[in-house]
């Protein structure tokens, strides 16, 4: 009894490491469901059905990681505003819907923009017309989704931020039972999980802000519910940098898998796609670190503290994991591969090694486009940005194989990995120690 209280009373002194602990458990189920759903896809799917709801999914993940570029502002706002002294109260509330509307009403017009031209799109892809029209519905809940996880991620009520990941997970894997395996819709059925199961993830996070996030703000300075000047001035840069670099970082994670499909032969597709799929669990526990770590840097950096421990201990947290799982995919992969998705797919095993050892360069290129978001952004957005343009241009000029293309894959995940560390040893720092 002695030692359970030894180690349970430090961890209840410790938040940060409680509010890890509690949104990586939750993070935990939500990528088993959703490795379930995949793996289900896998099973009930036509190998070439699979290739394309991956790609669509990769596409999707594309589009949701660069339509989440609001959140990190949210975030940053509402943990500002909640630091200061000079605002009134619920300002943070104020932003939330300032920033939710303009985002609605993009992604209703995004909608109906790609609905126009969906058919040229589906050719390009060489994706089926109705997934890619199905797949359209996806934006609005990109758009407006980002806004509430800020909120959520800024007042660090990390629970309910996690829930609404766990309520697109599940919802998306329930719906996808009841359309595919009862109503027997296939790859169509596949796409349409997606934005249903958005629409339950939405509605989870509604819910935890209740009816508080629809009232007017108080107090003069708030001009009857108006964002302060601040913010409205700062805004449009701080988003420009995060579309730029959420756009860049999810064309460095996604392109490889686009151009395999338009490329190569299906059969390659197929195994690049699940390859693609395991290295995603690869990704796992940075979400749930960089989650936490996010307001922190905010702080740290607003009171010119060193951040040097805070990200230390965030890199070891994110790659010691990555290392291990990438060596059980190396050693165990074919059997792991065969006993989930099938035998038809054991031949993607060899992939895994190449496909780890680049993941854990993207894993730390996470780290430092979070913290930079957080901090000092545009330096690093220019070498992410650059990074990605690169990337671009082998996969369109080097002749294609698959070892080929794990090869440019982790070229895009470690030159921002390297470099981000470098401008911060060289460049943000000495400036921190220098205002200190």
């Amino acid at each position: 009894m002695t030692g359970l209280r030894a180690v349970w009373t430090p961890w209840r002194q410790r938040p940060a490491v409680q509010q890890t602990t509690f949104l990586l458990a939750i993070d935990a189920v939500t990528n088993a469901i959703d490795y379930g759903f995949h793996i289900y896809l896998a099973r009930v799917l036509l190998p070439a059905d699979f290739a394309a709801a991956q790609t669509i999914n990769t596409i999707l993940l594309v589009l949701l990681t660069t339509a989440a570029v609001m959140q990190p502002v949210v975030a940053r706002y509402v943990a500002e505003a909640n630091l200061s002294l000079d605002l009134p109260p619920r300002t943070d509330f104020t932003i939330f819907r300032h920033f939710l509307g303009r985002s609605g009403l993009v992604g209703l017009a995004a909608v109906l923009l790609v609905w126009l031209g969906h058919e040229a799109l589906a050719d390009w892809l060489n994706l089926p017309e109705t997934a890619v029209a199905l797949a359209a519905f996806m934006i609005f809940i990109a758009t407006t989704r980002p806004v509430v996880a800020g909120m959520l991620q800024g007042q660090r009520r990390f629970g309910w931020f996690g829930g609404m990941r766990l309520g697109y997970a599940a919802g998306r894997f329930v719906v996808g039972l009841l359309l595919i395996s009862v109503l027997g819709l296939g790859l169509n059925g596949a796409i349409g999980a997606m934005p249903l199961g958005g629409v339950v993830s939405l509605l989870v996070g509604l819910a935890c802000l209740g009816g508080l996030a629809w009232r007017g703000g108080t107090g003069p300075s708030t001009g009857s519910g108006a964002v302060p000047q601040k913010y409205r001035w700062s805004a449009s840069t701080l988003t420009l940098n995060a579309l730029v670099a959420y756009a860049a970082y999810m064309a460095l994670l996604s392109l490889d898998l686009v151009w395999v499909n338009r490329l190569l032969p299906a059969e390659d597709a197929a195994l690049y796609a699940t390859a693609v799929l395991l290295r995603r669990v690869l990704l796992l526990l940075p979400g749930a670190v960089i989650v936490i770590m996010y307001p922190r840097a905010v702080a740290r950096v607003a009171a010119n503290q060193s951040p040097d421990k805070l990200l230390w201990q965030t890199a070891v947290v994110v790659s010691l994991p990555t290392v291990l799982l990438t060596a059980v995919l190396t050693l165990f992969g074919a059997p792991l591969i065969g006993w989930t998705l099938g035998p038809a797919y054991v031949a993607a095993a060899p992939l895994l090694g190449g496909m780890g050892v680049a993941m854990l360069g993207v894993g730390i290129t996470v780290i430092w486009l979070n913290f930079y978001l957080a901090t000092r952004p545009l330096p690093f957005v220019v070498l992410l940005a650059g990074t990605a343009v690169l990337q671009l241009i082998l996969l369109q000029t080097v002749p294609l194989d698959l070892p080929t293309v794990i090869a440019i894959f982790g070229l895009g995940g470690w030159l921002p990995a390297i470099g981000g560390g470098l401008l911060y040893w060289f460049w943000l720092r000495p400036t921190l120690e220098h205002s200190s």
